[in-house]
């Protein structure tokens, strides 16, 4: 409401230079190492509004960068600050954290290239990310997510 993810959104222009394949691995690996250092949570939280404007910007579907960057938040494995279970196995005694670092840098990398690589090939087709949706159209500034119905589910309802 403030309009500050319109403000970030407008200053990330630049990325619309870069074709959308490589903007979604790099909003991908800035995620996964953002989120080395704070909450999977917050961070998705915060950067998801920022994200959704910029896609807009830029005339893609905003699917086609929220989801790699949702998936990506969760890409947390290099540092034992990184999550609760990584601080767990790191209080072992077993773990330094350069052994953490060395398979948490590689993990990111495979995740960052697997989910790029399905964001462009199946993700588009299922999850229809070749067409601009109507609910992301730059005049909706009060909510990118789209208000799905499923119609469907009311005569299960009544049956139950």
């Amino acid at each position: 409401e403030s309009g500050l993810a319109s403000w970030i959104g407008g200053h990330l222009q630049p990325l619309a230079e870069v074709p959308p394949a490589v903007a979604v691995m790099l909003i991908t690996a800035f995620l996964a190492c953002f989120t080395e250092f704070a909450s999977n949570t917050a961070t998705i939280i915060i950067f998801l509004p920022v994200i959704a404007e910029m896609a807009v910007r830029v005339s893609v579907n905003p699917l086609y960068f929220m989801i790699p960057a949702t998936v990506g938040c969760s890409y947390a494995f290099m540092l034992p600050v990184s999550t609760p279970p990584n601080s767990i196995a790191f209080a072992s005694g077993h773990l330094m954290v350069k052994d953490m670092v060395k398979t948490g840098i590689v993990m990111n990398i495979l995740g960052i290239l697997s989910v790029s690589l399905a964001m462009n090939t199946w993700g588009i087709t299922m999850f229809n990310l070749s067409s601009y949706p109507e609910w992301a159209h730059a005049g909706n500034n009060s909510a990118v997510i789209p208000n799905i119905h499923f119609p469907s589910l009311k005569s299960i309802n009544t049956t139950l």
